[in-house]
């Protein structure tokens, strides 16, 4: 089970590198292939493989289950590590003037549809479609981790998947 889930990681982590690619050159797509295919390897082997064998020992391990968990688990992720937008628009009691927000520098995004590269984002200001980008490609990887997680496994175990 641990080198399905390791292949598992590399293909997830090659999906995450490509969705880079239009924007990148081939030299920092292979960095983030590396840089991130290590975070995901780790991650999916801390929350994936104990959920994987949960859902072994329980029976329920359908190519569907491990496609729709791995990307719920992939979107919870997502939300988690991306910055959350802000707004304050409350005007101050005294005065009537409105509160000033200041963005997070050091926001964090990995939404390749609304920005050029992962982590710090280029322009600081963090909109709800990065937020929502970020927990939809968060779902992607997650489901391209799960699903071929289910066909590592299989392929490995000799599991006969006919009737599902």
């Amino acid at each position: 089970m641990p080198k399905s889930m390791f292949k598992a990681s590399l293909v997830a982590s090659a999906v995450f590198a490509i969705a880079w690619f239009p924007v990148h050159p081939i030299a920092i797509v292979l960095g983030y292939f590396l840089v991130f295919g290590v975070l995901i390897a780790i991650l999916s082997v801390v929350v994936g493989l104990p959920v994987a064998m949960l859902m072994e020992r329980l029976k329920v391990g359908r190519w569907w289950s491990y496609l729709t968990l791995a990307a719920a688990t992939g979107a919870l992720v997502g939300a988690i590590l991306s910055s959350h937008p802000s707004a304050c628009v409350e005007p101050l009691a005294r005065n009537g003037q409105q509160e000033t927000c200041i963005q997070n520098p050091h926001a964090i995004t990995f939404s390749p549809w609304t920005r050029s590269q992962p982590l710090s984002a280029d322009n600081p200001s963090i909109h709800w479609s990065d937020y929502v980008g970020t927990i939809a490609f968060g779902a992607v990887i997650g489901g391209v981790l799960g699903i071929s997680f289910w066909f590592f496994y299989r392929e490995r175990s000799g599991i006969d998947t006919s009737d599902s």
